[in-house]
């Protein structure tokens, strides 16, 4: 087989056409994750503490401190950085929202989320409880993995709280 130079130069251009998406993608997620991770770290400073579990996720973040007892959550919505800081040895337990509604179709009826939640409730009955959005149907055309990253953390959160308690 014979190649002549422009055939190895056409061929090594097809190559780099079809791999850089792929690098400015990774480079993107990369540049993505190491902010979030920089909110998060904030927060957890912002209340001396620091982050040694976290799940960077799309939109939002969250992490734990578990020396601390406290657990940290940034959403990026626009151009704004969300944070939330929650301290578990206030809190009673935590829970998924899953808030949606049902609808009719010809093959039946169908569960269309809303809006996705983790919720704390306070150990003291007047406290409010506190709500962490991760999906809100408004913002984001459908659910990618929330609810089962949800549901982890808060088992994982729960866990802690029984621990403290």
């Amino acid at each position: 087989m014979n190649l002549d130079l422009g055939s190895v130069i056409v061929g090594a251009i097809i190559l780099i056409v079809c791999i850089l998406p792929f690098i400015l993608i990774g480079r993107s997620r990369k540049k993505r994750e190491k902010h979030f991770l920089q909110s998060l770290s904030n927060i957890a400073n912002q209340h001396n503490c620091q982050i040694n579990q976290h799940e960077i996720f799309g939109t939002f973040a969250i992490g734990m401190d578990k020396v601390h007892n406290a657990v940290f959550f940034c959403r990026q919505f626009k151009d704004e950085m969300i944070e939330q800081y929650v301290d578990l040895t206030k809190i009673k337990n935590c829970k998924v929202i899953n808030t949606g509604r049902t609808l009719k179709s010809k093959d039946g009826h169908k569960k269309v989320t809303d809006k996705l939640e983790l919720g704390f409730s306070p150990s003291v009955k007047d406290k409010p409880e506190v709500k962490w959005e991760f999906f809100n149907a408004d913002i984001n055309f459908q659910p990618n993995g929330e609810l089962l990253s949800m549901e982890n953390w808060s088992k994982t959160i729960n866990n802690r709280i029984k621990l403290i308690h």
